[in-house]
């Protein structure tokens, strides 16, 4: 894995959650939409120094989860060579998926993605940049 190539933050209002960061000197502030199965998911995304943050109303795995998601820093996220590789290699050491894998079409282009959660609630995504 690499550094984190975005951080994943929950938001309730993401119109004020950008005001805030721009307000603090992010950069490159800006809102989209993504494709997914219930319809368009909006999307922020803001640069504080060089890391990326990718602010979201509703997490792709929210539903997956026994318990609701608070706002605030939801997940991190690695860029990998194969999902499948990762999943496999995990698998072998007893780790399974929380959501995924599946493969989505973002602003960013295609990705086969996938979560893993920790026991103690960390969760983090590795994603594969298709072509």
């Amino acid at each position: 894995m690499n550094l984190p190539w975005n951080l994943g933050v929950k938001v309730q209002d993401l119109d004020a959650e950008l005001a805030f960061l721009e307000r603090c000197g992010a950069t490159q502030v800006q809102k989209g939409t993504m494709p997914s199965a219930a319809g368009e998911r909006a999307f922020g995304m803001a640069f504080l120094g060089a890391q990326r943050l990718l602010l979201f109303p509703h997490v792709i795995y929210e539903d997956a989860l026994s318990e609701p998601l608070k706002g605030g820093l939801a997940h991190a996220v690695f860029q990998v060579e194969r999902v499948d590789d990762v999943i496999e290699r995990y698998r072998k050491r007893g780790v399974s998926p929380l959501w995924g894998p599946e493969t989505i079409s973002t602003p960013f282009g295609r990705r086969r993605i996938v979560f893993f959660r920790a026991p103690s609630g960390f969760i983090f995504e590795t994603f594969e940049a298709l072509a």
